[in-house]
């Protein structure tokens, strides 16, 4: 029986999941390896940190209306 999106956000090990992802996203090692390149002039550091850091925003929201309900 395949899981629906809802009743994957249910589970407290995705949430587990999403949380260690997260920690390793923003772990040095991975952030080294966009030191010294740049993305439209713009260092590709910055442009990695924000787009994981708009990942975990997002994957908040999506908490937070699990919630509510």
């Amino acid at each position: 029986m395949p899981l629906s999106f809802d009743d994957l956000l249910d589970q407290k090990e995705f949430w587990a999941l999403l949380f260690v992802l997260g920690w390793l996203l923003l772990n040095w090692p991975l952030l080294s390896l966009a030191s010294g390149h740049t993305v439209a002039g713009v260092p590709a550091v910055l442009i990695y940190i924000t787009a994981v850091w708009l990942a975990i925003i997002l994957m908040l929201y999506l908490f937070d209306l699990r919630a509510q309900e």
